[in-house]
């Protein structure tokens, strides 16, 4: 199924893709990653909060191919059908904001971790990206908070979303 519009999860896992295939980040010998504290900052700020989308007009597509599976039945390979699916969105350009102060440092990686963003985590969620001073006059995706309900005209889409650090510092505790 298509992830319409991308959860702030895979968002945020996205750019910490980017941190260490264009940032330099790496993993200790001990085989911790070493990010900077400026990109915990970031990506804590951003992870506390729940994003608003803008979304443009999409479409479903999807392609259909055979992967194999890596066994043999009757001398030959067997394989399983898979569909890719994905938003085509054409022309049009989705905007996402969180609302929260990011400090300069911040503000400048930021910059460039969604610059180096290439996709989303699959495939198929190839993207272009850019940070943009541009507020649009509506939101029309919104988050929604625990039993709260819009009314008509509203559809609720659950997304995955990560947690805010104190909340997941309690939780492991």
């Amino acid at each position: 199924l298509i992830e319409w519009p991308p959860s702030p999860w895979r968002l945020l896992r996205a750019l910490i893709a980017c941190g260490f295939t264009s940032q330099g980040w790496s993993e200790s010998s001990q085989g911790c990653s070493e990010v900077p504290p400026v990109a915990r900052r970031l990506i804590d700020k951003l992870a506390a909060v729940l994003p608003s989308y803008r979304l443009p007009a999409a479409s479903a597509a999807h392609s259909r191919h055979f992967m194999p599976v890596g066994a043999l039945a009757k001398g030959r390979e067997q394989t399983t059908l898979v569909f890719d699916t994905w938003a085509t969105v054409g022309d049009g350009e989705l905007l996402i904001h969180w609302p929260c102060q990011l400090d300069a440092e911040e503000a400048e990686l930021f910059g460039k971790l969604v610059v180096a963003l290439g996709y989303l985590g699959r495939s198929e969620s190839w993207v272009e990206a850019q940070l943009t001073d541009e507020v649009p006059a509506e939101w029309n995706a919104v988050p929604c908070q625990e039993g709260e309900h819009r009314g008509p005209g509203w559809e609720q889409v659950s997304l995955m979303a990560a947690i805010p650090e104190g909340s997941y510092q309690n939780w492991l505790d």
